[in-house]
């Protein structure tokens, strides 16, 4: 069991020991009532009301102190816990212990044995109610039954044997179901932890793999294979809403120079670095900053007019250059730079997502023609 499951089963334990507890206190007090108003006529009234006041005050103390527990249990040892209930479990089988003592004397031997018969029935199940502990089950059997023993064997010869009977009945069967009880509900317990824990272990995999399968292992932006599918899903998109959809295409100028000359660790170093520049021009949640393919770069711009896209590619181009990574294979600059495409459509029915691309590469290139470091935007088609 690993320390986190173990945790989680003391917790679980303890939450079901308070629940139990809050379940018992009110039939408690009902068996306590019924107890005197039935046994009244033989005891002396002042005493039945002592005992009856007893019970009643450590009852409250119990309940209030259990429902005081709950609000906070995860902030208290385990430990902690059960000491506390086990004290009111004592002494709650203390007091009954003293009405034993106080009535069955005092009764007619055909209520002694109603007696006996509901002391059993307190103790069985309130064993059961507690097989979340050790401590507590023998905090109730022990004052109780013992009780009920010593006072059986100091009477008749029936009462004899049936104090051997209930012996065997506390110290063999009840013991025994209480420990394959509580066996059963670790077990129980902690299935139903692993389970939750290997499920949770099993879920951030996925989405890990998941994030993985969509992102660029070495930019950390989208891969192509993610471009590709939010493509579709925002030419849908913008088609349905009738608004623009933007595409802008980077390329990295002289880039194969750029890696023949310094080496592909730079080469790489450079490509993150533009990565990061696209990504800090998204703007809104819809906005996808991916990597198109070799030194080549893509930004999908939903619902953004031409001239949005524009100014995003213009804003692009210059951080590219700002961050001054050296180039002593560049034609046009002692620095890194990259020429820009930028397409605008509004999607219709005499279109696809694929003429977006085409369009967006074909002033990608006329960048390229015209000098590079450069924006340039396709006029083909239905412009926004």
């Amino acid at each position: 069991m690993t320390p986190n499951v173990a945790k989680q089963v003391r917790q679980a334990v303890t939450a079901q020991l308070c629940e139990h507890v809050l379940f018992s206190v009110p039939f408690l007090l009902l068996v306590a009532l019924s107890w005197g108003l039935m046994f009244y006529p033989y005891v002396a009234p002042q005493h039945t009301l002592l005992w009856l006041f007893g019970n009643l005050i450590v009852l409250a103390l119990r309940w209030g102190h259990v429902k005081w527990r709950q609000g906070h249990l995860h902030l208290v040892l385990h430990q902690r816990v059960e000491h506390e209930i086990f004290i009111g479990v004592t002494s709650t089988s203390i007091i009954w212990s003293m009405g034993m003592l106080l009535y069955l004397d005092a009764l007619p031997p055909s209520h002694r044995a109603g007696l006996i018969i509901l002391s059993c029935l307190l103790l069985t199940g309130g064993s059961i109610l507690l097989i979340g502990s050790r401590r507590c089950f023998y905090g109730l059997v022990s004052p109780l039954g013992l009780t009920m023993l010593l006072v059986l064997w100091q009477g008749g010869d029936q009462e004899r044997i049936l104090s051997c009977i209930l012996a065997g009945y506390l110290l063999l069967f009840l013991s025994a179901l209480v420990r394959r009880l509580r066996r059963e509900q670790l077990t129980s317990l902690y299935h139903r932890f692993t389970n939750a824990d290997l499920v949770a272990e099993l879920r951030s995999v996925s989405e890990h793999l998941q994030l993985a399968s969509r992102l660029d292992g070495l930019t950390g932006i989208a891969n192509r294979a993610h471009f590709d599918h939010s493509l579709e899903r925002a030419w849908r998109r913008c088609y349905r809403a009738k608004a623009p959809l933007s595409l802008i295409l980077l390329d990295v100028d002289y880039f194969k120079q750029f890696n023949d000359h310094y080496g592909h660790q730079w080469g790489d170093e450079c490509l993150q670095q533009v990565a990061a520049a696209l990504a800090e021009a998204l703007r809104r949640e819809d906005d996808l900053a991916a990597r198109y393919g070799g030194e080549e770069f893509a930004l999908l711009l939903p619902a953004t007019g031409q001239q949005g896209a524009w100014q995003i590619a213009e804003q692009v181009r210059q951080r590219i250059k700002d961050l001054a990574i050296p180039h002593a294979r560049s034609r046009i600059a002692g620095v890194v730079t990259g020429s820009i495409g930028v397409a605008t459509l509004v999607p219709d029915e005499s279109m696809s997502a694929g003429e977006l691309v085409q369009k967006a590469d074909a002033a990608l290139y006329q960048a390229k023609h015209n000098g590079r470091d450069r924006v340039e935007a396709a006029l083909q088609g239905r412009a926004a």
